[in-house]
């Protein structure tokens, strides 16, 4: 890549980062996986030759502070698991060092050039209302058992006792022991016959609905209505969605700009070994 090069020992080193067990994995997925990290190692050589064009910097502090903060997540066990993947802490250090200055070349050329301005955020949500709409959900619970007389005995005794106290009985669903609790769902979340809820007021007991699983007897605990949500109330996720698109677009551009932009000679006889 220019004058840069990865030597066969880098990238297997990096290669065992990812695969430690490589007998684990088929022949043919450790040569797309292959193919993938070297398309990832060249994109960040590319970026790190732009950094250095570009005077961009990453400090000893910086590097410490990443690395305080990562240790400071773990135990001692961390930094033995460090040690085997990268041989020693100064290693992992310069990994890190590098990882920041990808990040830092990123943030400088892509992230820091991407606005969305409020304009553009609303006629976003003009344009995908339906994304924005909460649809009307049930909680219900639900009895399920395996035959037709059971769930007719079940109706008779759900006159004299708690829907949950005989769902804990005799139901053979794993929601059983919370008392047949489905909890909140909409419509298309749950199989087709439990859709018979959201025709039912609250607190009203289906009659017995087969399915594939048993039969089942439901009964709706609460309710809540569909609504839309508002702009004001997204538009912090619109904003950040849109730039999240703008730039990932704009980096694959750059990247294809920095390949045409310099040569880059790969070993193929020894990315298909």
């Amino acid at each position: 890549i220019g004058d840069r090069v990865i030597t066969e020992k880098e990238f297997e080193a990096m290669l065992t980062r990812i695969v430690p067990e490589r007998e684990r994995i088929t022949p043919p997925e450790l040569k797309e996986l292959k193919r993938n990290l070297l398309n990832q190692l060249i994109e960040e050589e590319l970026i790190l030759i732009e950094a250095q064009r570009r005077g961009i910097t990453v400090t000893d502090e910086e590097v410490e502070k990443e690395v305080e903060n990562f240790l400071a997540e773990g135990d001692e066990s961390v930094k033995a698991v460090i040690g085997k993947r990268y041989g020693s802490l100064d290693e992992w250090k310069k990994e890190i060092r590098r990882r920041l200055l990808i990040k830092k070349t990123i943030h400088e050329v892509i992230d820091k050039s991407i606005t969305v301005t409020d304009r553009e955020a609303r006629e976003y949500y003009n344009k995908n209302r339906k994304s924005y709409e909460i649809p009307q959900q049930v909680r219900a619970r639900m009895i399920v058992v395996a035959t037709e007389e059971e769930a007719k005995k079940i109706k008779r005794l759900l006159k004299k006792k708690p829907f949950e106290e005989l769902a804990r009985q005799y139901s053979i669903g794993p929601e059983a022991e919370k008392g047949g609790d489905l909890g909140f769902f909409g419509k298309g979340d749950m199989p087709p016959e439990f859709e018979i809820v959201f025709n039912l007021p609250k607190g009203a007991v289906s009659k017995i609905v087969k399915t594939p699983y048993g039969y089942h007897i439901f009964k709706v605990v609460d309710k809540k209505k569909g609504r839309k949500l508002r702009f004001k109330d997204v538009k912090d996720i619109i904003i950040e969605k849109i730039r999240r698109e703008r730039a990932e677009k704009k980096y694959r551009e750059w990247i294809l700009t920095l390949k045409k932009n310099i040569e880059i000679d790969v070993d193929r006889e020894f990315l298909a070994s």
